[in-house]
């Protein structure tokens, strides 16, 4: 084994590691679970459910494989590529890059903690207003034998409004509903006029009754 040979060997058994495919999965994920919260109305009522996050990260673990693969490979083509000269500057500047991966793992790690967790929390917070506001609903149409159509009207109504309330406080706000940080008091609540809003989108008001058109004889001459 000659002089140039060993050095490529060593290089190898040195080579960079990096982050980059725990970099790439990270940024996946939160990427499709931003996209999943603006494309998906009820986002908030599903994204915290188990199957919805395994899913992402399934996806997410499978794109950052990919990606790491991708760079030990060429990390392999500059080592020992025929013919190749400058493969130690090359070296260089992949090993530059593997630690600065390193140093970005870091911060999007805790990006993506603080961001699931306000996801979580805020997708609990809407899931229990909506249970209360699905009682509170089943409470004032008390009817006999009109619990399921009641309870299938309920729920929609009780998720529309559960949106208004995410969209008027936010969902950093909305994270902390219900806690002590933040007073009932501090929340923008939803009115009448968001509630027949989100009848009318429903198609759940009732029809106003059209007036009788009478036609009048007319005068004979």
């Amino acid at each position: 084994m000659n002089t140039q040979a060993r050095t490529k060997l060593t290089a190898w058994l040195r080579r960079p590691r990096g982050s980059l495919g725990w970099v790439a999965a990270i940024v996946f994920f939160m990427t499709s679970a931003s996209l999943y919260r603006a494309f998906q109305p009820a986002s908030l009522l599903t994204i915290h459910e188990p199957l919805v996050m395994l899913s992402l990260a399934v996806f997410s673990a499978i794109v950052g494989l990919a990606v790491q693969r991708r760079f030990t490979r060429s990390v392999g083509e500059t080592i020992f590529a025929k013919g190749s000269s400058g493969w130690q500057r090359k070296l260089t500047l992949l090993n530059a890059a593997a630690r600065e991966s390193n140093v970005l793992l870091g911060t999007l790690v805790l990006l993506a903690l603080l961001g699931t967790s306000i996801l979580w929390l805020a997708g609990r917070s809407v899931e229990h207003i909506v249970n209360a506001c699905e009682a509170n609903l089943q409470a004032q149409i008390d009817t006999p034998n009109g619990g399921p159509l009641v309870a299938m009207i309920a729920k929609p109504v009780c998720q529309c409004l559960a949106q208004v309330f995410l969209d008027r406080n936010g969902v950093i706000r909305l994270a902390l509903f219900d806690t002590s940080v933040l007073e009932v008091t501090a929340f923008k609540g939803v009115t009448e006029t968001d509630e027949q809003r989100c009848l009318e989108q429903l198609d759940l008001l009732p029809e106003e009754p059209t007036a009788m058109i009478v036609p009048q004889a007319s005068d004979k001459r």
